[in-house]
């Protein structure tokens, strides 16, 4: 069939040559074309959009996953990333301070040729427990409450040292008055 159809075409050939199309057809395929030419031309568009507004998308979920991270850590964390480095700097600032508390009442009662053995029970004490909290706090790195327990100390240890300076100067202004003789 496939033979009979080519050879009767290749024998009419002269015949289909000689006619042309009517203007109006080339003009209806020309129009029928366009739209997917001008299709092809902007798909390049719509793909740079679509790069564009992943990259975008991903970049907002980054960020939000970031500030929640932030968020939810502790206040301590969120002001300094080295809490290590603060609590060496509080530390260094409240050891010197209660040395030279000490060295002070050292001075003090050498002068006077007193003996104050509950203050150093006091203080041996606390010291105790701020070698315990040391310990605690190499085994819990960054913990809020440990690192609060052990400024708690420091603290507490200056304010004893400065009372028992405060008593002690009492003393002193007292016996230079001889209204109180040790």
């Amino acid at each position: 069939m496939k033979d009979k159809l080519e050879t009767f075409i290749q024998s009419h050939r002269a015949e289909f040559d000689d006619l042309e199309p009517r203007p109006t057809t080339w003009h209806k395929i020309q129009q029928e074309l366009a739209p997917v030419q001008a299709k092809k031309e902007y798909a390049w568009l719509w793909k740079a959009a679509a790069i564009v507004f992943l990259c975008i998308s991903v970049g907002l979920a980054i960020e939000r996953t970031m500030q929640t991270a932030t968020n939810t850590m502790p206040v301590a964390q969120q002001t300094t990333k080295n809490p290590s480095a603060e609590l060496r700097e509080v530390e260094g600032y409240y050891t010197q301070l209660i040395s030279q508390k000490r060295a002070e009442i050292k001075s003090v009662i050498a002068q006077k040729g007193l003996a104050d053995v509950d203050l150093l029970e006091d203080m041996e004490q606390l010291d105790q427990m701020y070698a315990k909290l040391k310990k605690d706090l190499k085994k819990n790195q960054n913990d809020e409450r440990v690192i609060n327990a052990m400024i708690q100390n420091l603290q507490l240890r200056v304010e004893i040292l400065s009372k028992q300076l405060r008593v002690l100067e009492r003393i002193s202004k007292h016996e230079k008055d001889g209204k109180i003789s040790v």
